[in-house]
């Protein structure tokens, strides 16, 4: 299988949770063969110390976690103030980073509501896959991926999520929305069982398939998700990710503020 993922930017803060994250993800990214950028933004601050304090413990992370990586494997850091979203965005395109990491806070936080970072427009303009993981949560020992199928077969879903699968055996569970119109309802069933035939043909993967009831695909993905104890959801930017709800359009809030479970935009 082609090599998907050989730079990975990890958006780091310090925090407990951070530290966390990066013990998992090392042994992921040694299996994987990627070198691991981190990238900390540090608030703006009227503290002329501030920015050398925050490249002081990212070159402190550095120290502790480059004796962890597998010969050959490198381990950047970059520390830049600026509007989150576009740090982010420029710094994937310059480096050429092909799966941004970052924790923004869950859906009982306020913060989910205001969030500087919008993954969904992130991932257009970065030209790159964006996982998010929400606070507990960590990405080790994946195990279970959900992936919705919507309106045309989601074959860069497939490949990413078989890439990530294939490491741990991992079950994908496609779902899709039922539809009591016979013409789409057709239509989505087929497209359904095209991307099950797909990965049983092309994979030794466990593959289960699903047609769901419901009225909006985020909300029904993460109900099914958390259900089967999911690792993993697998989406795509766009009208599939967006949740239902007059507060939630305002906000622009998405499938990510949403899930307790991590969710990676491809």
């Amino acid at each position: 299988m082609e090599k998907l993922l050989k730079q990975i930017a990890i958006v780091v803060d310090f925090s407990d949770h951070c530290v966390r994250v990066l013990n998992d993800i090392i042994p992921l990214t040694n299996e994987l063969q990627c070198d691991i950028h981190l990238l900390h933004i540090p608030s703006i601050s009227i503290n002329p110390d501030h920015n050398a304090v925050a490249s002081l413990k990212l070159m402190q992370l550095q120290s502790s976690f480059l004796p962890k990586l597998e010969k050959g494997r490198l381990l950047f850091c970059h520390c830049e103030t600026g509007r989150e979203e576009k740090v982010i965005r420029d710094y994937c395109i310059r480096k050429h980073i092909d799966l941004v990491i970052l924790m923004q806070n869950n859906r009982v936080s306020l913060a989910s509501l205001v969030s500087p970072v919008n993954i969904n427009r992130l991932t257009v303009k970065a030209h790159c896959p964006v996982l998010n993981l929400p606070r507990p949560r960590t990405i080790n020992n994946i195990r279970n991926i959900v992936l919705p199928v919507t309106d045309v077969l989601p074959l860069r879903k497939i490949m990413f999520a078989t890439y990530l699968a294939k490491f741990n055996n991992a079950r994908i569970h496609l779902v899709s929305l039922s539809d009591e119109s016979p013409d789409r309802g057709v239509n989505k069933h087929m497209l359904l069982l095209k991307a099950y035939q797909l990965l049983k043909d092309n994979t030794t993967l466990p593959v289960e398939c699903h047609p769901l009831t419901g009225g909006n695909i985020a909300d029904t993905t993460i109900e099914y998700a958390e259900r089967v104890n999911a690792d993993l959801i697998v989406v795509e930017p766009g009208p599939e990710v967006a949740l239902p709800g007059i507060i939630n359009k305002f906000f622009s809030r998405l499938i990510f503020s949403a899930s307790r479970i991590p969710v990676m935009a491809v």
